[in-house]
């Protein structure tokens, strides 16, 4: 488990080439976020490195000099499937495609038990000109393995941690209360009996959730990962309202279908390398979502619903192993990016853009602006693998 304790990485000359112009993370101390390794029935197997590439376009604004601007980037430190040491961020900042000198950009990576971490990185003092920041930083993921025997044998007795308690809460585009999600969560306790393990009404959720759109008419990001605002979703509500909804909205109901039996769940956003995997295509390593539900006396199990969507069937028992769901050889090319989840509408000047976003940045003064900052900027996304992790 890797911990911060206020380090702050020494001068540029120390470091390889590539980085000497660019600003290094200065980590806040925090003690261990949340989630916890997997246990029992659940293991982590392979383990391959990645480097994660944001570059973040922001349209000319005018910059207040006593106003102290950044760009906050939420992302995930610490988790059953990742690891990310605090001390490879890096950024640098251009303006009108000329590099700011590195004293004059600041990078503080600031950790949170409660898995809301940041990297946030400062706005230099120029007005009106259009600027460009990227954040890089490396990686360390796992593929996943659950024991279904093992884990069909476990009980409702074990209970949550209380780490994990809070994604049980209705959260924006993930409201458990909704009342489609209620009649959803009906079919789910009529289908089954009531003896059935965590792992049965986990599965069956994920299942019934995966089919509750008839169709679909957007997809998230962009095909070639560039100039995206992040995940384009409607979130559960407005999906199952309408009926129409992107691959990210079938997350979205099935956290929130999970949520309403009982589960902590939560979306992932992320990137997916899509080499050798069948289907894999040029949005391969676009920005992306999947989800992560938590059973007893194993810890958070990965879901891909639109992969149990296409290849399990209403008659599929449950004693068998699903594809997409707690055992993928491959989910190691899967690199997370962040848990956090907000929904942004688009500003009236998008005109036929009707998606709402998931952002994946925003501008620190306007956190709590709907409209403003996170639909405002535009990001180039890349993945690059850094070969196998630790044994």
């Amino acid at each position: 488990m890797l911990l911060c304790c206020g380090l702050v990485v020494a001068l540029a000359a120390a470091l390889p080439a590539p980085f000497t112009d660019q600003s290094i993370a200065q980590t806040t101390p925090a003690p261990a976020p949340d989630g916890r390794p997997p246990t029992g029935p659940l293991q982590r197997t392979d383990s391959r490195l990645w480097e994660i590439s944001l570059s973040i376009d922001i349209p000319s604004f005018h910059k207040d000099d006593n106003i102290a601007e950044a760009i906050i980037v939420p992302v995930s430190i610490l988790d059953t499937w990742w690891r990310v040491d605090p001390r490879s961020f890096r950024a640098q900042m251009s303006v009108d495609m000329v590099p700011v000198p590195e004293a004059l950009t600041t990078l503080v990576v600031n950790q949170s038990r409660k898995g809301d971490s940041q990297a946030e990185i400062s706005v230099p003092n120029f007005v009106e000109n259009q600027m460009r920041a990227t954040l890089t930083w490396t990686v360390e993921t796992w593929s996943c393995l659950l024991d279904e025997d093992a884990a069909a044998a476990i009980d409702w007795k074990s209970g949550w941690p209380e780490e994990v308690r809070r994604w049980i809460e209705p959260s924006p585009g993930l409201d458990p209360r909704e009342p489609q999600i209620q009649q959803l969560r009906q079919r789910v306790v009529q289908s089954l009996s009531s003896t059935a393990p965590p792992l049965y009404v986990a599965k069956e959720a994920v299942r019934t959730a995966s089919r509750a759109l008839r169709s679909g008419d957007h997809q998230e990001g962009n095909p070639f990962g560039i100039q995206t605002r992040g995940i384009e979703v409607r979130g559960c509500t407005l999906a199952l309202q309408s009926q129409v909804g992107s691959e990210s909205d079938v997350v979205c109901i099935t956290v929130a279908l999970l949520r309403s039996l009982g589960f902590p769940a939560r979306p992932v956003i992320g990137l997916v390398d899509g080499k050798g995997r069948p289907g894999a295509g040029t949005a391969s390593k676009d920005l992306t979502m999947w989800g992560e539900v938590y059973l007893p006396r194993c810890g958070w199990v990965p879901f891909d619903s639109d992969r149990v969507r296409g290849s399990v069937s209403p008659t599929s028992r449950m004693d068998q192993r699903w594809n997409g769901f707690g055992t993928d050889k491959d989910f190691n090319q899967r690199v997370p990016i962040t848990h956090e989840f907000t929904i942004y509408q688009p500003k009236a000047a998008d005109g036929l853009r009707v998606a709402s976003y998931a952002a994946l940045c925003r501008l620190k003064t306007k956190l709590n602006d709907p409209v403003q900052g996170p639909t405002d900027m535009l990001i180039q996304t890349n993945l690059i693998s850094r070969g196998r992790g630790q044994k």
